[in-house]
């Protein structure tokens, strides 16, 4: 018994390893960042993985990392559709005309886009199981794919009414094969969410680091890590998010004017009213987001607490971070997380931050002391 998350309620949602069908062989089609991070993560299960792509040279590249081999034509137990968005719908016309897949899931980002364009295209909704793998990174391609890439991370798995049970379970088998937890919604829920949690941060994450063009470039070494860390995602692959953004317009735009209201509300206040009703302004929008922050779950499927964050000073030399974890490994003590290494201007020392459990945060800034660390409690 595995354990998934029902999206509609907060009980896990166990998913029956008895009533899970044995990937045994799996065909992903699409050897790009999500197609050849699965291939790994199955190879690595023992799973035969057969690779397609338009590009030779991306299931090339991919074979050569392990994650599978080409797929000439053989029967398989599944396939996963990891291409652009625009094309999702055509390439599970094309794999259902050839009868070589049992059951077909796909990885993109939206979900009713390609749900309408196979029902124009008159696909088969019974052996199609709509799914998004939430994790990535700004690097995109074959060389950036990772096997740990979803272990932990949420599986969206989207059914329609018309989706047969097969395609559900063996969608749920593939995302438990690669390590992560399968999350049962629906394809206009996750549209909707995903606008909030994925799609406009992205946008504004571009936008905002787009305003450094304005600045002489003279100003630009006051650029802190703070907005290193609030723009990373502006590093993302454009086209790639054009396709996605374009897909999920209407949530997305809804969105965007909401931001915008709020940003001139508080624009026309900094401009126009008092001292305290700015102040009042600034603390509201920063409360808010305190509590939208503090509403995130630590982790799929647990309660929304915070991590107690732990601080420690790194010489800028080779190894330092990998001595700071193997003690902390010593010490049977869970890094939750990590912050990025923040280098300090004047001086060749820098500070990483790792999440820990908050109750034994303290006992480790004391550990970390007495071992000779330079070490703070921030949260």
């Amino acid at each position: 018994m595995r354990p998934g998350v029902e999206a509609s309620v907060a009980d896990p949602l166990v998913w029956d390893d008895a009533h899970l069908p044995e990937l045994r062989r799996v065909a992903v089609v699409g050897s790009g960042l999500i197609g050849t991070s699965i291939g790994l993560a199955l190879t690595a299960r023992g799973v035969e993985v057969l690779l397609r792509d338009t590009d030779e040279a991306q299931v090339k590249f991919a074979e050569a990392m392990g994650a599978g081999r080409p797929w000439q034509g053989e029967r398989v137990d599944h396939a996963v559709i990891c291409t652009p968005l625009p094309t999702v719908a055509a390439e599970l016309r094309e794999l259902q005309r050839s009868g070589l897949a049992a059951t077909v899931s796909d990885a993109g980002s939206v979900k009713m886009r390609p749900l309408v364009e196979a029902v124009q295209l008159g696909c088969d909704l019974g052996s199609w199981c709509p799914a998004h793998p939430i994790a990535g990174r700004e690097r995109h391609g074959a060389v950036s794919a990772r096997a740990d890439l979803f272990a932990e991370r949420v599986w969206a798995v989207c059914p329609v009414p018309h989706t047969g049970a097969a395609a559900v379970a063996a969608t749920a088998a593939l995302a438990l094969s690669c390590g992560a937890i399968p999350v049962r919604t629906t394809p206009e829920r996750h549209d909707a969410t995903m606008a909030v949690v994925s799609h406009v941060p992205q946008l504004v994450a571009s936008v905002l680091a787009g305003t450094v063009l304005d600045l002489d470039p003279h100003d630009l070494p006051f650029v802190g890590q703070g907005f290193r860390d609030t723009t990373r995602l502006a590093d993302s692959d454009a086209g790639l998010w054009a396709s996605i953004i374009e897909g999920n317009r209407s949530h997305i735009a809804e969105r965007v004017r909401r931001l915008g209201r709020e940003f001139t509300h508080l624009a026309d206040v900094l401009a126009e009213g008092s001292r305290d009703e700015a102040v009042a302004a600034v603390s509201g929008a920063m409360g808010r987001g305190h509590h939208g922050r503090a509403r995130l779950p630590r982790k799929a499927g647990a309660q929304a607490l915070p991590w107690g964050w732990v601080g420690v000073v790194l010489d800028d030399r080779p190894g330092q971070l990998a001595a700071l974890f193997a003690v902390i490994g010593q010490w049977e003590v869970n890094i939750e997380d990590v912050g990025p290494f923040e280098h300090s201007l004047d001086a060749p020392a820098g500070i990483v931050e790792i999440a820990v459990d908050p109750a034994g945060a303290d006992g480790l800034v004391e550990r970390l002391t007495r071992a000779g660390w330079t070490a703070y409690r921030r949260s």
